[in-house]
């Protein structure tokens, strides 16, 4: 038994299944594999490959009814090709995988997973793709070379690496217009200030707080859309380059308006989508003003780049065009639009760079715009390695884009399933993914997208009838002895409840439960005012359980959790997110509801450990 004495019952598989759920398995967010697109909420292929690898036998048949950006199948992949690190966690949790190939389908609604899916688990030539991602950025810089010019502080012709540009903020007082940047930064040491604190306006010296100056508007002709549209003003101030091997910052220099003249000027491709953004769930008022088209999101400078690369991209080896689309999108979402943003770190003199915020579309009021092809020109070796690790595995991956509210797979076809769905209204992936989609001309149709969503006008009782469909094809095509491994995220009761509802009215029932210790946070989960950190992670068999409903007493529990966490002596077990992780588990195996969410939970922690 574990630790905390959750249930497990041995379901059609060897002994040594018992060891992935007595404790938390580590999900590493590094690696080729895991880096070479992000995508929100993922989990690393090496940990699913020792949860498939040791519930199946080589040949079986493997399943992934919500496969995201394909991390099942890539799993499936390194079944038969395992790594050093792999083959060492094997060891040290005391399991003996089955190495060989596997079958491995994955249902994936969103356009992009699946796009992402099908050329990360059947990728091209390793040695072919790098060939032709040197050739891409070498004619894009052919073509592109002048936007990117950049004088360096000597006076010489260096290359851009990136610009911060900033919002204009409109003093309350005398309407003095002067950038954010110039109010919110300070040099020595770099802080930013926050929202609340107070600004003098350098015209009548007034002093009112950051968030109540007005940002700054501008009119200005669209000629996508052949309009007039009004937008948040942004100027140019810093500027970052490289001469030679020589990094440099500096100042905005008459030479920089000169080649954002040299921009406006340029015809952008005809590659680009003229497409309306559908801002639904993440629509801000505020930083959203006037962006209400793809091309919106990005500087016109970076939209020609983009576009100019997928255009140079259909002329290279057709062999490879997919996975070189998959390079120039890796960057797209997270460091090529308005989203990408700098922060301050404690100790650093200068500001640290960063790509978009995971899960959301917010965007900066100091935005950064990065030299996209130096940024894919760094990622052609990560994703060449990835191909690298995969190409020539025996399994075999099939990759549908579609609904898993209906699968096509025969009745008791199936082996094993691990699937990671999505958390009620965590994340509306749909609207986050279609700055990718949007690329690629089709996107993503929201109307069997399993979430909570105002916008979709999806309530928890339509997203617990979308994961009932899910889990009754789950059992169907599941073998007699076959089980399901689920990774779910939740720090609401009722969201709970309502995936418990769900699975059961399936027919499935919980043989095991543990958590998935992924090591580093998602934004939304590090930044959410209540967090689960530690996935639960359950374990779905088809056969009837008779052990009976319990109905915990929440006072009575807690400091039993509390106290097994302490002998445990790890740390990790100790915290209120991972205890939270136990209870729900608790719950979940023994049938009974979860009756408390996790802010409550944490609170009641608190008052334990106080007393």
């Amino acid at each position: 038994m574990s630790l905390h004495h959750e249930r497990v019952i041995k379901v059609g598989t060897t002994p040594e299944f018992l060891s992935l759920y007595l404790r938390a398995l580590p999900s590493f967010r590094t690696g080729p594999l895991y880096n070479a697109f992000s995508y929100p909420t993922k989990i690393s292929p090496e940990a699913i490959a020792l949860y498939i690898a040791t519930h199946t036998q080589p040949g079986a048949t493997v399943i992934d009814t919500f496969a995201g950006s394909g991390t099942t199948g890539l799993a499936a992949k390194l079944c038969d090709r395992p790594t050093p690190e792999m083959i060492r966690m094997a060891d040290e949790f005391g399991l003996n995988p089955a190495w060989g190939p596997r079958n491995a389908v994955l249902y994936e609604l969103s356009v992009i997973g699946s796009f992402v899916a099908q050329v990360m688990c059947n990728p091209p030539n390793p040695t072919l793709f790098e060939a032709e991602a040197s050739a891409l950025v070498t004619d894009a810089y052919a073509a592109l070379g002048h936007l990117l010019t950049a004088e360096d502080d000597q006076g010489r012709t260096g290359i851009l690496r990136h610009a911060i540009w900033s919002e204009v903020l409109v003093c309350p007082e005398c309407g003095h217009e002067h950038s954010l940047w110039c109010a919110a930064v300070e040099h020595t040491p770099l802080r930013l200030r926050g929202g609340d604190e107070l600004v003098a306006c350098p015209a009548c010296h007034t002093a009112h707080m950051l968030n109540a100056c007005e940002r700054a508007k501008e009119q200005v002709f669209d000629d996508l859309l052949g309009e007039t549209i009004e937008r948040r003003r942004r100027v140019l101030v810093r500027v970052y380059g490289r001469t030679g091997k020589r990094k440099w910052q500096r100042a905005p220099l008459a030479s920089d308006q000169a080649v954002l003249e040299a921009v406006e000027a340029q015809n952008v491709p005809a590659i680009v989508p003229v497409a309306k953004l559908v801002l639904g769930d993440l629509y801000r008022s505020g930083y959203h003003f006037g962006i209400t088209h793809l091309h919106h999101l990005y500087t016109r400078r970076n939209l020609i780049v983009l576009g100019t690369l997928l255009e140079l991209v259909s002329k290279r080896n057709p062999e490879v065009q997919d996975a070189l689309r998959l390079l120039v999108l890796s960057y797209n979402l997270s460091h090529a639009t308005l989203m990408t943003r700098v922060v301050v770190k404690d100790g650093r003199g200068d500001f640290v760079l960063t790509g978009a915020q995971s899960g959301v579309l917010y965007i900066s009021g100091l935005p950064v715009e990065k030299n996209i092809i130096e940024g894919i020109s760094r990622k052609v070796k990560p994703l060449r390695d990835s191909f690298a690790l995969i190409i020539g595995s025996r399994s075999q991956v099939t990759v549908r884009n579609q609904s898993s509210t209906s699968l096509i797979e025969d009745s008791n076809s199936v082996d094993y399933c691990f699937t990671d769905p999505p958390f009620a209204d965590f994340i509306p992936y749909a609207e986050i993914n279609q700055v990718n989609e949007l690329w690629l001309g089709k996107r993503t149709d929201q109307t069997n997208e399993a979430v909570v969503s105002i916008a979709q006008n999806k309530s928890l009782d339509d997203y617990g009838r979308l994961m009932r469909a899910v889990f009754c094809e789950i059992e169907r095509v599941l073998k007699d002895d076959g089980v399901a491994t689920i990774v779910f995220h939740a720090a609401k009761a009722n969201v709970w409840k309502t995936l418990q509802t769900a699975y059961r009215s399936a027919g499935l029932d919980v043989a095991a439960t543990s958590v998935l210790d992924k090591l580093q946070g998602s934004f939304k989960q590090v930044v959410s005012t209540v967090s689960v950190k530690g996935d639960p992670l359950l374990l779905l068999t088809k056969q009837t359980l008779s052990a009976p409903k319990v109905r915990y007493s929440i006072e009575a529990l807690l400091p039993e959790l509390v106290e097994q966490a302490k002998r445990s002596g790890d740390v990790a077990e100790c915290k209120p997110e991972r205890l939270y992780s136990r209870y729900v588990n608790r719950c979940l195996s023994s049938g009974s509801t979860v009756e408390i969410d996790a802010g409550t939970f944490y609170a009641m922690v608190q008052n334990v450990g106080a007393q």
